[in-house]
């Protein structure tokens, strides 16, 4: 047995299957998941020159302000009292005028509605149509309001839709760009973009476009004369390298660049598909060399033991990174994790490993009570919980180092070493710690079985 479960959350943690997923969080739980508008905002935030405009309260424009640890500046009608009675139509359209005079050599406008503007009604596609013909511009809704989906992955969804609607393609026609791809999924994290660029510049290769990394209306207008589309994150770049292959014809592959082997397969898979094997004879002399940079740290991590815990496109890569790195992954988790996400991530680790999805608070609290990893890996919300039990913890997507390629490796190693070895975490008592986990997963399992006799499920 892993851990007891509510009834309603039963199949969501597998210690062989995939999990459950794709569905709404329970009622009364505390999800560590966001929603469709943040969705949005991670795929689109990152398109310099378009002006982002939120429809809806000024709360939901804080909220998205802030993607991948970078601060974007927008713009937010800050929908009131007054607008949700008699509607905020008048104001969206002053809005829109507004920002673009505040910046006139913006190429687009982006209007994102929110759950205010979704309940209401509003009309947000026709007057998005109206300025765009007095402004001239493209003045594009993403119809993204909060309650849309069961999580932020249905906002990258209707992101990629937009940008294949209004942006892709809009260019003019013509051939392929010789020796071009694009990179669809790739967020550009601490420098990873960077990283990615170099090894692909070692191949002869240019970047057209990384969506959503570093994006521009020119160059997704030229987006699909690229002659491969390389998927870096499956979530939110596989649904539009299927719809480019289809409408454009553009091949794709689907790679991982985090990892010593991940990332020298991902290059020769690129560079047998431009047919040039000579451009990567580099790549496994540039692995071993890496392996042999990061060999101070592997001493430090072998046989510990890590908990994975992010965004669902990663977890597959990332557990692959960690094995490299000698370390046993004891859990595999994402808040919003598709079918196929679980599916490479069970590949990729074989049976064994449980894979848990939109977990909670207590979820994670009894796991790591039993189980005791000695790194946790995750996002800043389940930071504090991890310091609490004294283990440490490492925040992913990263705060400090790109992690992606062969340098990015080296990065991982030598923050994931130094977090375990970290002298504060001798001041923990482990053994009083076990027995206060062991104690309070017996108190958890009362109450669930109590829920049980009550009303055949448990209480929230």
């Amino acid at each position: 047995m892993l851990i007891e479960t509510m009834p309603e959350r039963a199949g969501h943690l597998e210690p062989a299957n995939l999990p459950a997923c794709e569905r709404r969080t329970l009622p009364g739980v505390i999800s560590q998941r966001a929603c469709l508008l943040y969705g949005a905002r991670w795929m689109l935030a990152a398109i310099r020159d378009a002006v982002h405009l939120i429809h809806g309260p000024v709360g939901c424009a804080y909220y998205s302000q802030t993607v991948r640890q970078k601060n974007y500046k927008v713009f937010s009608t800050g929908l009131g009292e007054k607008e949700i009675i008699f509607g905020g139509g008048e104001k969206l359209e002053e809005a829109i005028r507004e920002a673009v005079s505040l910046y006139p050599r913006s190429s687009a406008v982006l209007v994102y509605t929110t759950c205010a503007a979704g309940l209401i009604g509003e009309d947000v596609e026709a007057i998005c149509k109206q300025a765009a013909a007095a402004l001239g511009l493209p003045v594009v809704p993403v119809n993204c309001p909060g309650f849309g989906g069961v999580s932020q992955g249905n906002g990258h969804d209707v992101a990629a839709a937009a940008l294949l609607e209004h942006f892709i393609g809009r260019g003019s026609a013509g051939t392929p760009l010789e020796n071009s791809v694009n990179i669809l999924g790739e967020f550009d994290v601490q420098g990873d973009l960077k990283e990615i660029e170099q090894l692909l510049q070692r191949l002869g290769l240019n970047i057209i476009c990384a969506v959503s990394g570093r994006a521009t209306v020119k160059n997704l207008a030229r987006a699909h004369r690229a002659r491969l589309n390389i998927v870096h994150c499956g979530r939110t770049g596989r649904w539009l390298a299927r719809r480019m292959e289809e409408r454009f014809g553009i091949p794709w592959q689907k790679v991982s660049f985090f990892g010593l082997d991940a990332t020298a397969a991902a290059l020769q898979a690129i560079a047998a598909f431009f047919n040039r094997p000579e451009a990567a004879a580099w790549v496994e002399k540039e692995a071993e060399a890496t392996r042999q940079r990061a060999l101070p740290y592997l001493g430090r991590l072998a046989g510990k033991r890590v908990a994975l815990f992010f965004g669902a496109s990663r977890m597959g890569s990332m557990a692959g990174a960690f094995r490299e790195l000698g370390m046993e992954v004891v859990l595999c988790g994402s808040q919003f994790g598709c079918q196929e996400d679980y599916t490479e991530s069970r590949r990729c680790l074989g049976r064994g490993t449980p894979l848990i999805d939109d977990a909670h608070q207590r979820e994670l609290e009894e796991f790591w009570h039993r189980y005791r990893p000695d790194l946790l890996v995750g996002g800043t919300r389940e930071r504090f919980v991890a310091h609490k039990m004294g283990i440490p913890f490492l925040v992913f997507p990263q705060e400090t180092s790109p992690y992606a390629g062969f340098n990015g490796f080296v990065h991982l190693a030598r923050e994931a070493a130094a977090l375990v070895g970290a002298p504060v975490w001798r001041l923990s008592n482990n053994e009083l710690l076990r027995e206060e986990g062991e104690e309070k997963m017996a108190e958890y399992v009362r109450y669930v079985e109590r829920g049980k006799k009550e009303n055949g499920r448990s209480s929230l």
